[in-house]
C-alpha cells in the first residue's frame, strides 16, 4: 500500500500510519482490520482522484477504508475524535514519512463525552436492531458478535476515563476490567470464544446470551456516565 501511494500521490503523500490492532501486536488475519490513515499535503479534486484506483484495490483486498486527513486537519481533530487520538498515541506505527503526533493531547471532558455518546448511540442501535432479530436466534447472535469489537474499544476507553491503564490483548482486558467492577466477563468471553471459533453457536441460547450481553454494555454507560 505505501509503495503504490507514494507512486500514486507523489509529493502529495506526507506520512502513512498504521494504528489500531495491528499497530499494538493484535492482529488477526481472519478478525482484525488493518487500520491506516493517510497524510496528504492538500486535499482536493486531484488528491482524490489519484487515490481512486489505490483506495479500490485496497477495498477489493478485504481492508477498511483508509482515513485521509492533511497534518493539520488532524491535529485540529483532538476535540472532535478524541478516542480515535488516544487509541493512535496509544500504539501506532509510521510506515511512511515524519511521525504527525508528536504532542498531540486529548482534552479529558472531550473524551468523557464522546466515549458516553459512542456507547449510548451504540447500545440504541444494539437494542434497536435485537428487536427486529428475536425470532431469528442465528441473525441475533451475529449481531452480538459483529458489535463485539465496537465495545471492547469502548470499554478500553472508560478503564482510561477512571486513569486505568488497560492492557492491549483482549482477553487480558476483560479480566481487567472485571477485577475492576466494571463488567461481569462472561457474555464478552463467549462472544469473543464465538469470534475466533472456539466454540460452536449451536451450543448456545442466544437469546439469554443477548440478554446478558446487553446488560453488560448498559453497565458501561452508567460507568461513562459517572467519570
Amino acid at each position: 500500500f505505501v509503495s503504490r501511494a507514494r507512486a500514486m500521490l507523489g509529493d502529495a503523500l506526507d506520512a502513512i500510519l498504521l494504528y489500531g490492532s495491528a499497530a499494538r501486536g493484535e492482529y488477526d488475519a481472519q478478525h482484525s482490520d488493518l487500520n491506516l490513515i493517510v497524510l496528504v499535503t492538500v486535499l482536493n479534486r486531484d488528491t482524490m482522484q489519484r487515490s481512486s484506483r489505490l483506495l479500490h484495490d485496497w477495498l477489493n483486498a478485504g481492508h477498511p477504508q483508509p482515513l485521509f486527513f492533511t497534518r493539520a486537519e488532524l491535529r485540529a481533530s483532538t476535540d472532535a475524535f478524541p478516542i480515535e487520538i488516544l487509541d493512535m498515541l496509544d500504539s501506532h506505527r509510521v510506515l511512511f514519512g515524519v511521525e504527525p503526533l508528536a504532542g498531540l493531547t486529548v482534552n479529558p471532558a472531550h473524551h468523557r463525552a464522546q466515549v458516553e455518546h459512542e456507547l449510548r448511540s451504540k447500545l440504541l442501535r444494539l437494542r434497536q436492531k435485537g428487536m427486529l432479530l428475536m425470532g431469528d436466534e442465528k441473525s441475533l447472535l451475529r449481531l452480538a458478535a459483529d458489535s463485539l469489537p465496537t465495545f471492547l474499544l469502548l470499554l478500553r476507553h472508560v478503564l482510561l476515563l477512571a486513569a486505568k491503564t488497560p492492557p492491549g490483548n483482549r482477553r487480558a482486558l476483560l479480566d481487567f476490567a472485571a477485577a475492576e467492577g466494571l463488567i461481569d466477563k462472561p457474555p464478552f468471553t463467549v462472544l469473543l470464544d464465538l469470534r475466533e471459533s472456539r466454540i460452536s453457536p449451536r451450543a448456545l441460547d442466544s437469546v439469554q446470551l443477548f440478554e446478558d450481553y446487553l446488560k453488560q454494555v448498559e453497565r458501561l454507560v452508567l460507568s461513562a456516565d459517572t467519570h
